[in-house]
């Protein structure tokens, strides 16, 4: 019986374990070689990737709204998207710089590299697939309120086309232009069949 229960739990499809909340789910993506998170490092920038699954997002906005919210609802308006978290680090020296001062001379460029950051990554970042390619249909930088160096940029990806649709793709390859940190051309790569095998189940 035991042998049995250990081979359905490792069965592909099934969810590894359970959460029950935010703080469950947050535990589950620092867990070591997660699936959902990748990045790269050029000298002292380091640039991450970090899929956020529909299940996460409802669950985050049902305990936003103090479960007033039906997390179901909530679900079914996720799933016809692929959300990322993109984040940028300095790794400079032990305490890093301020990724919207870094290499700047003056307030003209701080002021552009915070409109691209706000408004203007749709057309830095590109999802290929089997499907052929897609932009992001919104981004939007999330407000640190000067307590973090870094900077975190949410990038929306629609799968509501049969024709494209994301989650049936075998994998997604994002591509990023830097043009603001002169990095280069960065791949993040997602295997999504592998993602869907160990996402946690939702149980509230």
């Amino acid at each position: 019986m035991a042998g049995f229960l250990l081979a359905l739990a490792i069965l592909p499809g099934c969810a590894s374990h359970t959460v029950s909340d935010v703080q469950g789910y947050q535990q589950w993506f620092a867990e070591k070689e997660n699936p959902c998170r990748t990045s790269k490092r050029v000298g002292d920038m380091l640039i991450s990737m970090k899929y956020l699954p529909p299940e996460f997002l409802a669950l985050k906005d049902h305990e936003a709204a103090g479960g007033k919210l039906s997390y179901d609802s909530l679900y079914n308006n996720y799933k016809h998207s692929v959300t990322f978290l993109m984040s940028f680090v300095s790794i400079q020296g032990q305490e890093g710089e301020d990724v919207m001062y870094k290499d700047l001379s003056n307030y003209k460029e701080y002021l552009e590299r915070n409109m691209t950051l706000n408004f203007d990554m749709e057309s830095r970042v590109q999802l290929k697939s089997d499907f052929g390619s897609c932009y992001p249909v919104l981004s939007s930088m999330e407000n640190t309120y000067g307590l973090s160096k870094g900077r975190d940029v949410y990038l929306v990806f629609s799968s509501q086309e049969e024709a494209y649709d994301l989650y049936k793709q075998p994998y997604w390859d994002l591509i990023y232009q830097d043009d603001i940190y002169q990095t280069g051309i960065l791949h993040f790569t997602f295997q999504y069949p592998d993602i869907k095998a160990k996402l946690p189940e939702v149980k509230l």
